[in-house]
């Protein structure tokens, strides 16, 4: 036996059981309201804990960061899809999550309709005087007054509130950002990836403002017919449910994985209720609902900001242990795993719920603690464990397995221990001989098989055989 399957062989897929959201991490009002909903609305408690998050997270983004290291500091927003069937009464979760947020957004709008009002009429009327002063060929003096004037306006602009948004593409969420401190919440309960992949823009993904709007990172987006747009701080929060074939799709879509959207994502697939459903009698919880909306009135009372969570010396030591367990997690994984460029973020997605779990209860000068630390972490886990399961499901796993298992097949009955790519592909027809490669390269990765090149000094793939791992042959348990 070579040296290289002196390793054990790694499974291509988990069977982890799937662990239960961890409500009594969230804080007593947010987990409170999301017990409520769960058994008003009569569905598995995991589907509004998970997406209470992404209401916190709407709601606080933009407000403050939170910093693991001097280097290091996170946004609060958070990328969230929740895995669901149609039937599972996804629009009314939604619905019980975002009221007060929409009820917030529009006392500001009628607070403020007549400033908004007159700012549009000022500017408007600005923008004909400039525009007639150039049909009318005037000096140039009289105009640059009048842009001057424009420009002064437009820097302290009065535009409506939005903080939410649904099913829209990738053009209309930057102007919707643009005219919202470069900030909205994509909290909808059918779904955007298909539109992320082309829907309507003839197959064709535009997905830089999704990369560029996790970490609040600088965009300019040029449009050929209406000028331009510069987000100096773009943040978006998704909160999304869609079907189990879409997600699979998803996950395994080479022009997400490759730039790194799928992985800024965290899943939750909560069990169904249906056919265990009853009629809900109860009475409305009143009390419940109004800490609810008290804590989310808080967080959109705070001012937008660049200011800096701190971790307090002993929350610092428990990241710090959590930090090197992924770590090593990471490690287990091969290069081209998913899972592995998962994890690479988990950590910061951890701190940004460890942000967002602090606000709720304390100010932003308060150093961040233990308990709050240690509850952001049983969050991580579970969404680490629904990682596991989504990306088990994924069309590369699938065809890795079906390339294995026709291997072995016949390796047993050739009684043969190596075979060349192209024999391989000969007996896995079912698939592309692409599909194939990035099969065999995954297969590697888990020990399932080893290449070895015909010229150890141009290691190409076409020349060479790969080396099958004895105990897939002789283990027939």
């Amino acid at each position: 036996m070579s040296y290289y399957f002196l390793e054990d062989i790694i499974p291509l897929t988990t069977t982890t059981p799937p662990l239960e959201f961890p409500l009594k991490a969230l804080p007593d009002s947010i987990r409170e309201y999301a017990d409520y909903v769960a058994k008003t609305v009569q569905v598995h408690p995991d589907m509004p804990a998970a997406l209470s998050l992404s209401t916190l997270a709407a709601c606080a983004q933009g407000k403050t960061r939170i910093g693991i290291t001097p280097e290091w500091c996170e946004e609060l927003n958070l990328y969230i899809s929740v895995v669901a069937e149609p039937g599972e009464r996804k629009s009314a979760v939604f619905s019980a999550l975002t009221q007060p947020i929409n009820k917030y957004v529009d006392d500001y709008n009628l607070a403020h309709a007549k400033e908004i009002c007159a700012y549009r009429n000022k500017l408007a009327k600005l923008e004909a005087q400039k525009n007639a002063l150039i049909a009318n060929n005037a000096d140039d003096t009289k105009i640059d007054k009048i842009q001057s004037e424009i420009s002064k306006l437009k820097e302290n602009p009065k535009n409506e509130m939005r903080l939410i948004t649904t099913d829209c593409t990738a053009e209309a969420v930057a102007s919707i950002m643009a005219l919202n401190n470069d900030k909205i919440a994509l909290l909808y309960d059918e779904g955007m990836f298909d539109v992320m992949g082309g829907l309507y823009n003839n197959g064709k993904a535009n997905i830089n403002i999704y990369l560029s709007s996790y970490d609040g990172y600088p965009i300019s987006i040029d449009r050929k017919n209406s000028g331009s747009i510069k987000l100096n701080r773009p943040l978006i929060t998704f909160g999304i449910c869609c079907q189990p074939s879409v997600i699979t799709d998803f996950v395994g879509d080479k022009r997400f994985i490759g730039k790194g959207l799928t992985q800024r994502f965290l899943y939750c697939q909560p069990p169904s209720l249906c056919g265990k459903r009853t009629l809900s009698t109860s009475a409305a919880d009143s009390r419940v609902k109004e800490n609810y909306c008290t804590i989310i009135n808080k967080l959109l009372d705070l001012p937008d900001s660049n200011n800096i969570l701190t971790l307090s010396p002993a929350a610092f030591e428990t990241f710090v242990k959590y930090y090197d367990e992924i770590e090593y997690k990471i490690g287990q994984q091969g290069k081209y795993s998913i899972n592995r460029t998962f994890l690479s973020k988990l950590p910061g997605k951890t701190a940004r719920i460890c942000g967002l779990i602090h606000l709720c209860e304390h100010s932003i000068s308060e150093p961040v603690g233990v308990q709050t630390v240690e509850n952001a972490i049983q969050i991580a886990r579970y969404f680490d464990n629904q990682n596991e399961i989504i990306f088990n499901t994924s069309s590369d796993l699938t065809v890795a397995e079906y390339t294995a298992d026709r291997i072995i097949a016949n390796a047993r009955k050739d009684k043969c221990t190596s075979y060349r790519s192209r024999d391989i592909k000969r007996f896995c027809q079912k698939y592309s001989g692409k599909e194939i490669d990035e099969a065999l390269i995954i297969l590697e990765e888990h020990k399932y098989i080893g290449f070895q090149a015909d010229d150890k000094s141009k290691p190409n793939r076409k020349y060479g055989i790969y080396n099958i791992n004895p105990k897939l042959i002789y283990d027939k348990s």
